[in-house]
């Protein structure tokens, strides 16, 4: 039951998520959503208006690569071996006026190894699915860092299963750096 405490409560959640997105949640973003579709669509010329030529790009497979063009021969690449549906999950947009800010897309890789990926992986035939998030800094209203995080390693365990080589010991640059923890800990006694 709706009480009145409750509807002003709901009332309230929903203004305060208004106003930390700048998107509506009728109206999704174009930028996230042109990147899906093309993407989807296997339309890739389309990223053109929207990811900057000179995109950095992080995922698990890879890390560091620089362009967009990098970038457009990777997705080319996992669309022809992997043949996958891929349906959009969500989409989150924090942009500003100008075109700054941040934007998340998760979708849901439905695939299959049909063809050889990069000539290093010959195709099995296996299937799967993989859900993915696109975390993306915005500048000037296109992409200009791409981080992809993986929420399902099904394709990530698949590919090193395979002998694909994943970056390891990956350190950016923290916004805020941790506190250091000792490296000689006492051990915790279970037994009273």
């Amino acid at each position: 039951m709706l009480t009145r405490r409750n509807a002003v409560l709901a009332a309230g959640t929903f203004a305060l998520a208004a106003a930390a997105s700048p998107s509506s949640a009728t109206k999704p973003s174009s930028l996230t959503r042109d990147i899906y579709d093309a993407f989807q669509r296997g339309q890739l010329d389309r990223w053109d208006a929207v990811i900057a030529d000179d995109v950095v790009t992080n995922s698990p497979a890879k890390f560091g690569t620089r362009g967009r063009a990098a970038l457009k021969a990777w997705a080319q690449e996992f669309l022809t071996a992997f043949a996958p549906r891929i349906d959009l999950v969500d989409e989150i947009t924090a942009i500003d006026g100008q075109g700054n800010g941040r934007a998340v897309v998760t979708f849901n890789l439905n695939w299959k190894h049909v063809r050889p990926f990069f000539g290093t992986l010959q195709p099995t035939g296996r299937e799967g699915t993989s859900v993915e998030n696109l975390i993306m800094t915005v500048r000037n209203g296109k992409v200009v860092r791409l981080d992809v995080a993986d929420t399902t390693l099904d394709l990530v365990i698949y590919m090193h299963e395979r002998g694909w080589v994943f970056p390891q010991n990956i350190r950016p640059e923290p916004i805020v750096r941790g506190i250091e923890r000792p490296f000689a800990v006492e051990p915790v006694s279970l037994r009273s």
